[in-house]
């Protein structure tokens, strides 16, 4: 009977031995992911990546329309603006797929800009994969795309009432009680 009793107890410490070990393993990940989350953010916020972002949506139909240019053959200009939100898009492409970033984030966050970019930038790619013969060629970049076209898991956001005000006027100008 001691003998069970001990097994029972040594199984239930490795039980919570397991889920203690579990729970850290997720802490670390999240705890490694943040800062690699927030400098992409910060990338992304950046006047030079906006004024890329910008001309993919604006611009780059309008002056070279979709065709026989791949990305490549665009002026040098114009590839200037391109390739480097192109890039962007592919790299984050890659932390969401390698499970880096969480998907939801980076939806949370930027599935509009990340699903313009895409249909904007898609028919130079694909023409630029097909003169290379590489199907890899910015394949983050389109899984990005893919992910941010699947519905996530929206948080259960809290929401002010409507009506509500922070009225800050007694602070600045304190009320004179009612006579």
């Amino acid at each position: 009977m001691l003998s069970f009793a001990s097994l029972v107890v040594a199984a239930l410490a490795l039980l919570v031995s397991a889920g203690v070990a579990w729970r850290q393993l997720n802490y670390m990940r999240h705890g490694t992911m943040l800062p690699v989350a927030l400098d992409m953010f910060a990338e992304f916020r950046t006047p030079q990546f906006r004024t890329c972002m910008r001309y993919l949506t604006e611009d780059l139909h309008r002056e070279h329309p979709p065709g026989e240019e791949g990305i490549l053959s665009l002026p040098d200009d114009v590839r200037a603006l391109v390739v480097p939100a192109v890039s962007y898009f592919n790299n984050l492409g890659l932390l969401v797929a390698q499970r880096v970033v969480d998907p939801d984030v980076v939806r949370g966050f930027m599935n509009h800009s990340i699903l313009r970019a895409w249909d904007r930038t898609a028919p130079y790619i694909r023409v630029e994969r097909a003169r290379r013969n590489d199907p890899a060629y910015y394949q983050y970049f389109e899984h990005l795309a893919a992910v941010c076209l699947r519905p996530g898991k929206a948080p259960e956001l809290d929401k002010v009432p409507d009506g509500w005000s922070y009225d800050v006027t007694p602070y600045v100008r304190p009320r004179k009680p009612a006579s």
